[in-house]
């Protein structure tokens, strides 16, 4: 009678990472879809939008990071094996990005209620509300188009074990993190920040 085959324990909890990752990956995409969707009439709606953006896109980081961690024992369950290559959409990305500068500089709550400067923008350079739509209108559509690319390659992952399914999800969540996220989290954080924002009048 041929035994089952026992997952390690380090083996299941890198499933259940990736299975995470992938939730945290779905998360972004809705909060980003909701500065969209959403009326923005208040400054307090505005400042929650973009406080749940910043929520999905610090718990993104920390999945970058502890994947990162925990590679070498992802590498070591990895076999051989040619996954197809993932593609980005970059008209759907362009799309996000022209929707997204659209709706903060069309939104009277970002045009009137919104203060840009504070006592660091010198530090980070964000001293008006042009750098702020700068900054979010790059990395933000940027992380989104780049999250189906790692869902896509989590997925492969977790169903083949191939290495190059691997090397794929790699490549993606450093350029989500490293190139992206870390460049953002700053502006995030002003403009989820309640003092950032002034009282309807």
């Amino acid at each position: 009678m041929v035994q089952p085959k026992v997952m390690p324990h380090n083996q299941g909890s890198m499933n259940n990472q990736l299975e995470k990752l992938q939730l945290d990956l779905v998360s972004y995409r809705e909060a980003v879809d909701n500065v969209l969707s959403s009326a923005l009439a208040k400054p307090t709606d505005c400042q929650q939008c973009f406080r749940e953006i910043l929520i999905c896109a610090s718990q993104l980081y920390l999945d970058y990071l502890l994947v990162m961690k925990n590679l070498p024992a992802m590498e070591a369950v990895s076999s051989k094996g040619d996954s197809g290559l993932v593609r980005l959409d970059t008209l759907r990305e362009r799309t996000l990005r022209e929707k997204l500068q659209q709706k903060l500089e069309s939104s009277p709550c970002w045009s009137h209620h919104f203060k840009p400067e504070n006592s660091f923008s010198e530090l980070t350079g964000l001293r008006s509300r042009r750098d702020y739509t700068g900054k979010f209108s790059l990395h933000l559509p940027e992380i989104y188009e780049e999250s189906f690319r790692v869902e896509a390659c989590t997925k492969d992952f977790l169903a083949s074990h191939h290495g190059s399914a691997l090397a794929q999800l790699v490549v993606g969540l450093q350029h989500l993190g490293r190139n992206h996220i870390s460049f953002v989290l700053q502006a995030l954080e002003w403009a989820a920040d309640e003092d950032s924002w002034e009282d309807e009048r």
